[in-house]
């Protein structure tokens, strides 16, 4: 993982001249002069010289201005941009406003540095705050129990508020050494965010209100959740709910749990309310930028919808947060400890965040006035219930006053199934497809009911090969293809989609049965014909069939006789011929000894028995290059690769690749540059792209 260098305590935590700038524009609401804004980025630094003209001789009185500086500092920020504009001494006095601003921004208010965190800081936590005094020492002094708390830094963003939290933060200051804080006008409120989370070191960010109130570990959980997925960029957990202020999460009156979904991009985009504390790597932020301003919740949801877009998210099944929320008519229990906590399954419009809460005596809407999903959350306690009969109605009652709600559609079809009413669940399914046409779920409910109840065969394997050109590497899809194709007497297509799962999930077991049986079937009849014509003693090879032969080529090479699978292979081909993965493995070994045309015979039969094949292709493009065979040959080939798969890491990598090499340096940073985008934590890709940048520069 590539995370930012680490940050000097000592040097009190130098900030790039972006984020120097933004800051200084937030606190006062006009630019910096040349001389604030390298101050600001080298607080601790010698000092650059001064901007405006002043004699040689000129010592000004540095303990005159630090006065003025802090009485302006405290009466309106403003003064001092136009201070440091008009006055003559304005390069001691912009250096002493800065020691000021930085030293209530980034470091404890007696001036001491901000603590070295063991190892480097894990975890960042932005917590935000206005007017919630009564909630912050609570909030903060949770989050330093935090199991890693010591690998964890905590900001407090005080959006202009009234209260005193910074005496609040201030006094726990003296205390925790990880603690910073960050205190703005009301009216910089919505950049404030997006300033601490540049002003961040740790590796994972996260944001969250002072009333929010975190299970003990709920960060060790999520940072392994994302440590232990290298390929996903954001985690976040299920959210307990409670209406009484100042409990924790270990003990709480519960009104109500949430157990989030594994979000897709259609279900962020009609969701107004989503899990509130996920954790995100920092790198996350060079692609899709930093949280949209001006969105309700920090703008959570928009930011989640852009994650998901592009990367990989992990939904792990742990209860991490609770959160505080205003007890409506409907949510207040006369006996909340007499009931046990309802477990809901999922809600789109959980519950009313305390943030924006309406006054307590203000009614939920009718259910006339709710929305479809806010009123199918009103459902859940009978969907999880064991009486299909009563789901259904329930649904069918739904749908009535919602004709176009697709998942409620798409449940009452699976439902309907159950029930063995095949034609119903065929209706509401193509509807769910209807209202939503890009859903894949939905898709792929359709395509197997048609498959396996009617005689929709051909709309179903239309289905799925529409499935399969959107997203070529999807398993599930590929499986069901080559299923479809065995059952419709297509065994050669079958194979090529099950060869196909394999080459992506060499342990899908599944595959692997199946692509067996398909052989030993295929191998049947003519196994059959021979005996009938002439009863010879088979072999022991002859046996086996091609999928099988092979595993135990690749387990001699496993066990370090290359030199019997070689052999093993050979025998392979002479009784199937046309088994590229062979050809392929003879390749590579043949290579390994030198003899470069046996290997090239191997390569070219590889990927002429299965063009599509994209590993065999590459594996012959590579070898026309390096060897110098056919160099336009290898980046055709390459070239063709990508416009199948324009996302394909290995295939942009061995592009940038070949055009360094061939001192194309610009081509080959941009594909390098595409890897990254896609995959900001690939260490292969920066590292190129480092070497080639160093090159370019000499």
């Amino acid at each position: 993982m590539i995370g930012r260098p680490q940050r000097h305590a000592a040097s009190r935590r130098e900030i790039d001249k972006t984020a120097a700038y933004d800051l200084f524009k937030m606190l006062t609401g006009m630019s910096p002069g040349p001389t604030a804004l390298t101050h600001l980025t080298s607080v601790g630094r010698v000092k650059p010289r001064s901007a405006f003209p002043t004699p040689k001789d000129y010592q000004p009185d540095r303990r005159a201005l630090r006065p003025l500086a802090w009485q302006l500092l405290s009466i309106n920020l403003i003064s001092i941009a136009r201070t440091l504009a008009e006055t003559r001494s304005g390069h001691a006095f912009d250096q002493i406003v800065m020691e000021i601003l930085m030293s209530q921004l980034v470091t404890r208010p007696n001036g001491g540095p901000v603590a070295v965190v063991e190892n480097g800081t894990l975890v960042s936590a932005i917590v935000v705050t206005r007017n919630r005094e009564s909630h912050l020492r609570e909030c903060l002094s949770g989050l330093m129990e935090q199991s890693i708390a010591d690998r964890m830094e905590v900001i407090l963003v005080d959006q202009g508020s009234d209260e005193c939290e910074w005496a609040v933060a201030a006094d726990l200051q003296r205390r925790y050494g990880n603690l910073i804080t960050l205190k703005v006008p009301a009216a910089s409120a919505v950049k404030a965010v997006n300033m601490a989370l540049k002003m961040a070191s740790g590796r994972y960010l996260t944001i969250l209100d002072a009333t929010d109130r975190m299970r003990r570990d709920a960060y060790e959980q999520l940072a392994a959740a994302l440590e232990t997925n290298p390929t996903a960029m954001l985690a976040y957990g299920d959210t307990c709910f409670t209406a009484i202020p100042h409990e924790n999460f270990a003990n709480h009156t519960s009104y109500g749990k949430v157990i989030w979904p594994d979000y897709t991009v259609q279900q962020l985009s009609q969701l107004s309310e989503v899990a509130p504390h996920p954790l995100w790597r920092r790198e996350l932020h060079d692609s899709i930028g930093f949280i949209p301003e001006g969105y309700p919740n920090h703008g959570m949801r928009e930011f989640l919808l852009k994650t998901v877009e592009r990367f990989r998210i992990q939904h792990i099944e742990e209860f991490t947060g609770l959160k505080l929320i205003a007890a409506s008519s409907q949510t207040v229990r006369s006996e909340p400890h007499a009931a046990a906590p309802v477990q809901e399954q999922f809600s789109s419009q959980p519950l009313q965040s305390f943030e924006q809460a309406a006054p307590a005596q203000t009614a939920r809407p009718a259910p006339a006035t709710l929305g479809p999903d806010e009123a199918y959350t009103d459902l859940k306690p009978i969907l999880s219930g064991g009486d299909m009969d009563k789901v259904e109605r329930a649904l069918k009652e739904h749908l009535l006053r919602y004709p176009n709600h697709a998942v409620a559609h798409n449940d009452l079809a699976a439902v309907s199934y159950q029930l063995g009413n095949c034609e119903q669940a065929l209706k509401h399914y193509r509807e769910a497809v209807r209202l939503q046409p890009d859903e894949d779920v939905y898709l792929k409910n359709l395509a197997d009911l048609l498959y396996v109840e009617t005689d929709g065969t051909e709309e179903a394997i239309s289905i799925y090969l529409k499935l399969h050109e959107k997203s070529p590497r999807d398993v599930e899809t590929l499986l069901n293809l080559g299923i479809i194709c065995e059952g419709v007497g297509q065994p050669a297509e079958a194979e090529s989609f099950l060869q196909r799962v394999l080459e992506i999930e060499p342990w899908n077991q599944a595959a692997r049965e199946r692509l067996k049986a398909l052989r030993e079937a295929a191998a049947t009849p003519a196994q059959a014909s021979i005996t009938s014509a002439a009863p010879v003693p088979a072999c022991e090879d002859d046996e086996l069939t091609a999928e099988e032969l092979y595993e135990v080529s690749q387990q001699m090479v496993q066990s370090g006789d290359r030199s019997g699978a070689e052999t093993k292979l050979h025998k392979l081909i002479e009784i199937y011929p046309d088994f590229a993965p062979a050809h392929n493995d003879l390749a590579v070994l043949a290579y390994e000894h030198g003899d470069t045309e046996t290997a090239r015979i191997h390569y070219e039969k590889a990927a002429q028995l299965r063009p599509g094949n994209g590993t065999f292709r590459k594996n012959l493009a590579d070898f026309y290059f390096v060897e110098g065979y056919d160099v336009d040959g290898a980046i055709n080939i390459y070239l063709e690769e990508l416009e199948k798969e324009p996302k394909n890491i290995e295939t942009l990598m061995g592009l940038g690749k070949i055009c360094a090499l061939l001192d194309r340096p610009a081509e080959a940073e941009s594909f390098y540059g595409k890897v990254i985008n896609l995959e900001p934590w690939n260490r292969e890709a920066r590292e190129s792209l480092n070497s080639l940048k160093q090159a370019v520069n000499g």
